[in-house]
């Protein structure tokens, strides 16, 4: 039988990181990063791709001051207003003295009323009446339904194999990119047991018929669940929609289909000191030391806003870049958890930053992760789209 959420942690976020809700950020961060580790459903044995969804939610959440205080203080408002936790409420037990002996009563005599089971001719005619009529419409209602056949639209095959979505970088042969449909996406493929089928109705012919396959993560619009089935209608085309089982579809717009589609193919976690990219050689080197609890990659970026070069350093750890092409750069860093290689970005908990102008290699070097607020040079905060541009 499931544990009740705590009244400070309505939604369990804190519990499935296995924390407390005054853990402070590296407590938490630390607790994702080995929820991850034995989570990811890249992990043989352990593996979990509900649990680790959901541990990547809850992380998203706690891992925001801002998000974490507005979750915080929502849970101890409902608190209150349930009047706090439980308490036992106990009388004294009264006086000794005060009570006097009480004779013990014998139970009443009831007299014996003689009992028989109840019977349809019990009911009054009334009831008789509403229920035959109750009964008549539902009848007629339902041969009105089922008799009303509508035309299915015909569907635009193009519709079925739109462009990726938005920004995704070229993915391997073994990861197929996800799609998104034409409409407002509310609703992404799951992972599942690998592409979803799209089927549609034909007229004069009985069942379904396939029609396409959509990636996991692929976006759509539902429309509709289909009544008595374990279907819902999606838009294709426009005027064209066509049908996917509900089990395959999970709630969510365009921007958490790709935060999960980054995270289920994550990939293995880059070592201390990898380079992730590079273009161009030379003699200069810059040195970097990450300060903070939580993983980070630094990005190099030359006059042209292009990257040069980018390097991924553990929580705590220090490594050099070497073989850089003498020039000015300037430093965009990411600090999050589980890096994906698949889009160049943190899955969870990520904050970007981006030092200010361009500087040489001499100025830049030693780079603080995150960076002095009192350096010559301040950092801004940028979106994570910009700091994943190549």
């Amino acid at each position: 039988m499931p544990v009740p959420n705590s009244p400070l942690d309505p939604q369990g976020y804190y519990d499935r990181l296995d924390v407390s809700p005054a853990a402070p950020a590296a407590e938490i961060a630390a607790a994702f990063r080995r929820k991850a580790r034995r989570l990811h459903p890249d992990v043989p044995g352990t593996g979990n791709t509900a649990a680790f969804v959901a541990a990547r939610e809850a992380y998203d959440i706690l891992s925001d001051p801002v998000r974490r205080a507005a979750y915080d203080r929502t849970a101890r408002q409902a608190s209150l207003l349930r009047g706090g936790p439980e308490r036992s409420v106990r009388q004294a037990p009264p006086d000794e003295s005060e009570v006097g002996e009480i004779p013990p009563m014998s139970p009443p005599v009831m007299p014996e009323v003689p009992m028989r089971h109840p019977r349809w001719s019990d009911l009054p005619l009334p009831l008789w009446i509403g229920a035959g009529l109750v009964i008549l419409v539902s009848l007629v209602q339902a041969v009105v339904h089922f008799s009303r056949v509508e035309a299915p639209k015909p569907l635009p095959m193009a519709a079925l194999m739109p462009a990726p979505l938005g920004g995704e970088p070229a993915q391997a042969d073994d990861v197929p990119a996800p799609v998104q449909l034409p409409g407002s996406p509310n609703y992404y493929v799951t992972p599942g047991t690998g592409p979803a089928t799209i089927w549609r109705r034909e007229a004069g012919r009985d069942g379904l018929v396939p029609v396409g396959k959509l990636p996991p993560f692929s976006t759509v619009q539902a429309v509709r669940m289909v009544p008595q089935s374990n279907l819902v209608e999606i838009r294709v085309g426009e005027g064209a929609n066509a049908l996917v089982e509900a089990g395959r579809l999970s709630p969510g717009d365009a921007a958490t289909a790709r935060r999960n589609y980054c995270a289920y193919n994550a990939g293995l976690p880059p070592r201390n000191g990898e380079v992730l990219a590079r273009r161009g050689s030379g003699p200069g080197r810059l040195r970097m030391r990450n300060r903070s609890p939580q993983p980070a990659v630094v990005k190099l970026r030359g006059v042209d806003g292009g990257t040069v070069a980018s390097i991924y350093l553990l929580p705590g750890s220090e490594a050099e870049l070497a073989g850089l092409p003498l020039g000015v750069y300037r430093p965009d860093i990411a600090i999050g958890e589980l890096w994906s290689r698949t889009c160049g970005t943190f899955a969870a908990g990520m904050r970007a930053l981006r030092l200010a102008g361009l500087a040489p290699l001499s100025s830049l070097d030693p780079l603080a992760i995150p960076p002095d607020t009192s350096g010559d040079t301040p950092a801004v905060d940028i979106t994570d789209q910009a700091f994943e541009a190549e």
